[in-house]
């Protein structure tokens, strides 16, 4: 289990459900982060306190696309029928656009050598939200500033690997690369 450390509050990025307002997820984006192995041995053996999602930003093109993909691990939460073992990992599964979930858990989710990541928790309380801070020994970056060091830290060529989307259907189909991406993880079951 990782060391606990001390830090001060840190402000997340709150997203709610239209459909279930009685849920949220707070978002908190963690860069230099120094004790990666260690969070994600302890997320691995199932000992991580609080549970949280830990996403790779690399791969997640947008805070809508996590949205979606939160919405989607809410819908099904509330269905009773995830495919994963908690909604937190269920998110994580959720932003592939495939239907193999250790894939979908090793693409999207945090690696033991991380330098960066998303810490997400659904319905978290302020305690809950120091507690997720003072696991992952880094720089949290401030909720304003979420959206721009998202992007930042995104790689579009992992991007485009994992969702294969065409740039032909980006300028003529469905619109942008994140209309593409949002599509592939809302439909994903579907097809």
């Amino acid at each position: 289990r990782p060391a606990a450390r001390v830090v001060e509050m840190v402000t997340p990025t709150v997203l709610k459900f239209e459909a279930f307002p009685d849920r949220s997820l707070h978002v908190i984006l963690f860069k230099n982060v120094t004790n990666a192995d260690d969070v994600h041995r302890a997320l691995l053996d199932r000992s991580l306190q609080p549970e949280m999602a830990l996403v790779d930003p690399a791969p997640t093109h947008s805070l809508f696309a996590l949205h979606a993909a939160a919405h989607k691990a809410v819908v099904d939460d509330a269905r009773g029928v995830l495919t994963t073992r908690t909604v937190h990992s269920e998110l994580v599964y959720n932003l592939s656009a495939n239907k193999h979930i250790t894939e979908g858990l090793r693409r999207f989710g945090m690696a033991g050598d991380a330098s960066a990541v998303l810490a997400c928790r659904f319905d978290a309380t302020d305690a809950d939200v120091l507690a997720m801070a003072n696991v992952i020994a880094g720089d949290a970056v401030p909720a304003g500033d979420l959206e721009a060091e998202l992007s930042s830290l995104g790689d579009p060529a992992i991007v485009k690997k994992y969702y294969k989307h065409g740039d032909l259907e980006c300028k003529q189909g469905v619109g942008t690369v994140e209309d593409a991406i949002v599509q592939r993880i809302g439909t994903r079951d579907v097809l």
